[in-house]
């Protein structure tokens, strides 16, 4: 169990820290207009103090959470047919480092080629199946060897021997080799089939403006890399909904974030299967509203938040982007991959030392206030039998296109 090292007063700090790392020049990477744009959106939500709402409520049963069918059906109809992300490209910069992953039912090797391209295989020796990596990443060198008997495989998952090959009939290693998955790196990030044969329709699954969008944030440019998981006892909606608006800003992180952010204020833009929601320093209005657009810096008062269905969330700051990704694991568990990566130079003593603290905040935020709040004890109710329906606001509009996504997906399977 991961130790809450921060204090309220320590978050605050590094929001303080971080506000004063504004960069005047802006980020190279971001579009300008767009920026400017959500800039003006979001200057005029703070006014009237609300985030852009939909036209009514929704209900959803609470079943959706607890019901084991339910969630076997999510599992084959989403989880199983959607790729997931495996990383960001610097987490294997290098050839032969290497991802394990054993989260979305296949156990899966992500793994760089001498050519520099991402390949992913089943974990497993063509042999008799045994692992070929065990650790959650590392460096392999020029390839792969099972543990068991010792088979090898380059980084192109090619069979390049085999121990006491006649025992076996001097088998066409061509046909032996690492089963693949098909993986696509684009705009820096790893995005990997969940199992093998599937195909990764790019186009179909990010669609034409979020293809556009995500280069804008420099992934590929991103330093650090420091990751943990998050085990929760919860259903993977509630994690997921926790990321999806700032409602609860005021109350839950009254004594943290609340002292920089507008509360229960921020945008949703919906793109394809996926969304974009920001929110919004409290500076917007101090620093922006009233000054000529021209010498605006928006991205210093922005943080642009992209939710990729079905579960992973790139928050980006001008200093980091935060990388949560929710698996689920049962109807009732829940883990989160929490990574944290930089944007400013870790060479430098004192950006590697706000980098740690963000990460110590971030890290600390969410689960001394989010998950304790939205998923844990929510959970326990919900599987109690204690409620019967969850009741979303005109101000929770993400959280209602989050489930009619998961809905679109559920009847289309069918």
């Amino acid at each position: 169990m991961f130790k809450l090292k921060m204090t309220d007063e320590e978050v605050v700090g590094v929001m303080t820290d971080m506000t004063a790392r504004m960069d005047s020049g802006g980020m190279k990477d971001a579009n300008r207009q767009t920026m400017v744009n959500l800039a003006e959106r979001l200057i005029a939500l703070a006014d009237e103090g609300r985030p852009e709402e939909t036209d009514s409520f929704m209900e959803v049963d609470a079943r959706n959470y607890t019901d084991p069918d339910i969630f076997a059906a999510e599992r084959r109809a989403i989880f199983d047919e959607t790729p997931f992300v495996a990383g960001l490209s610097r987490d294997i910069a290098n050839p032969g480092d290497y991802l394990n992953i054993d989260d979305f039912g296949t156990p899966t090797i992500v793994t760089r080629s001498k050519a520099g391209q991402v390949k992913a295989y089943v974990n497993a020796c063509r042999h008799r199946g045994a692992a070929l990596v065990y650790d959650e990443r590392g460096n392999t060198g020029a390839g792969f060897t099972c543990p068991y008997h010792a088979w090898a495989y380059d980084l192109d998952g090619k069979l390049k021997g085999i121990s006491c090959n006649s025992s076996f009939g001097d088998p066409d290693k061509a046909e032996h080799g690492l089963v693949p998955l098909d993986a696509i790196e684009r705009h820096g990030i790893i995005f990997v089939a969940p199992k093998a044969g599937l195909k990764i329709d790019w186009d179909a699954f990010i669609g034409p403006q979020l293809d556009a969008e995500l280069p804008h944030w420099g992934f590929d440019k991103l330093s650090g890399g420091k990751v943990a998981p998050i085990p929760l006892a919860g259903n993977w909606k509630l994690v997921l909904e926790t990321f999806l608006e700032s409602y609860h800003f005021n109350y839950a992180h009254r004594d943290n974030l609340a002292t920089y952010y507008h509360g229960n204020c921020n945008t949703v833009d919906q793109m394809g299967k996926h969304l974009r929601t920001c929110t919004v320093l409290k500076s917007i209005s101090t620093q922006l509203k009233g000054t000529p657009v021209e010498t605006w810096v928006p991205e210093n008062h922005i943080h642009v938040k992209y939710v990729l269905f079905p579960g992973t969330v790139l928050i980006n700051t001008p200093q980091v982007t935060e990388f949560y990704q929710i698996v689920p694991k049962t109807v009732d568990t829940s883990v989160v991959r929490h990574a944290s990566y930089s944007r400013l130079d870790l060479s430098e003593p004192s950006n590697a030392a706000m980098y740690e603290r963000v990460w110590e905040s971030a890290h600390t935020v969410v689960q001394k206030q989010d998950f304790p709040f939205g998923v844990t004890t929510a959970h326990a109710a919900l599987k109690a039998g204690g409620l019967q329906k969850l009741l979303f606001g005109k101000n929770e509009w993400a959280l209602q296109l989050m489930h009619q996504e998961i809905q679109k997906a559920l009847a289309a399977h069918r």
